[in-house]
């Protein structure tokens, strides 16, 4: 695997994914209908966000916290030298919170909101992500949202990808759901890396990530109530399989899997966006956007594998430079071209 083939697909998940999140944040907690009535129709493109309670002092094309943790853990990853700890992902929250004051609070997620003043504290945080005691603390998306860095570390090595996925999960969703929905992503990357993956292996990895993260977090995470993220994932696929077009593909995953903001339903519905699209990132991210919900994350999360799968060069150039000025404090080529000096050596060195 030479080097720039290895740059390109790290590039294309971290900007695909960016570009989910900032296409999808004007629609966020919408329904289908809303978004079509707000807009006159379907989103194919950056909307002005200034309709949106959550995102309406953003410019067009501009992220939110999705990819700014994200971004973070990327450069906590690339800090660490690849040994990467749960101090480190503890930190890079820390870090997160206070250089992004436009995203936190304000974005913050039902399991964040409680987290970060207790990590500024000192306290140990894999036993704060094993916290409970409010709904959706540990079991919502946040974990799937910011794992890209985990799924591009050790291109096509699961095991390792699982590793880091959970080490990046523990400080705040210490849940089976969160260690099954964070791998599950983490392992589709992992795979869409190599030059020999295609779809199918890719949804294959997802489906294997899903079910080793919830085998280990029933050993070692809290035990959460709610579905488990590989049955939702089963029933994505299937959906994106037998569905005749994306239309009928986002209607189904609405229904059946969800676009709330639980990992359950966010790591399955973007995988089968994913496939739905056959892999093409502009079709997922747009998915993401128009399935209503939580759309920012959704797209983010499906933009990833995309991205993945397709490289940058996948990527339409006049919207990227759309995205590339709304978000001028992200450098991806310095951070991308950092990871694949770390993915490049893990690979080597894994021959």
């Amino acid at each position: 695997m030479e080097k720039q083939y290895l740059y390109n697909k790290i590039k294309g998940t971290l900007v695909a994914a960016g570009m989910g999140d900032a296409m999808g944040a004007p629609s966020e907690a919408w329904s289908r209908d809303e978004i079509i009535k707000n807009y006159g129709g379907p989103i194919t493109d950056f909307m002005d966000p200034s309709l949106n309670l959550y995102v309406k002092d953003n410019l067009m094309g501009e992220v939110t916290d999705d990819t700014s943790q994200m971004y973070e853990m990327a450069l906590a990853v690339i800090k660490s030298k690849g040994n990467f700890t749960v101090n480190d992902a503890a930190n890079a929250l820390i870090e997160w919170s206070e250089k992004y004051p436009k995203y936190y609070p304000r974005n913050a997620g039902p399991t964040t909101r409680y987290l970060i003043e207790d990590l500024k504290s000192g306290k140990d945080p894999v036993e704060l992500g094993k916290t409970g005691g409010t709904y959706d603390r540990g079991t919502s998306n946040g974990a799937a949202m910011r794992i890209a860095p985990a799924g591009l570390l050790f291109p096509g090595n699961l095991e390792k990808t699982i590793e880091v996925a959970i080490t990046m999960t523990k400080p705040s969703h210490g849940t089976q759901h969160g260690y099954s929905g964070a791998c599950a992503i983490a392992c589709g990357i992992s795979n869409a890396l190599m030059e020999d993956s295609d779809l199918y292996s890719i949804v294959k990895a997802c489906l294997y990530g899903a079910k080793r993260g919830e085998e280990i977090g029933r050993e070692e995470a809290r035990i959460a109530p709610g579905f488990a993220v590989y049955e939702k994932v089963v029933k994505s696929i299937e959906i994106a399989l037998t569905s005749d077009h994306m239309d009928e593909a986002m209607e189904r995953l609405e229904r059946s899997v969800g676009n709330d903001g639980s990992i359950q339903s966010s790591a399955a519905c973007a995988i089968g966006l994913f496939l739905a699209s056959s892999g093409d990132v502009l079709k997922t991210i747009i998915g993401g956007a128009n399935i209503g919900g939580d759309t920012d994350t959704i797209a983010c999360i499906a933009g990833m594998l995309a991205g993945a799968y397709t490289g940058f060069e996948g990527i339409d150039s006049d919207k990227f430079e759309v995205f590339k000025k709304a978000n001028t404090g992200f450098d991806f080529d310095k951070v991308s071209e950092e990871l694949t000096d770390l993915a490049h050596n893990n690979y080597l060195n894994a021959k």
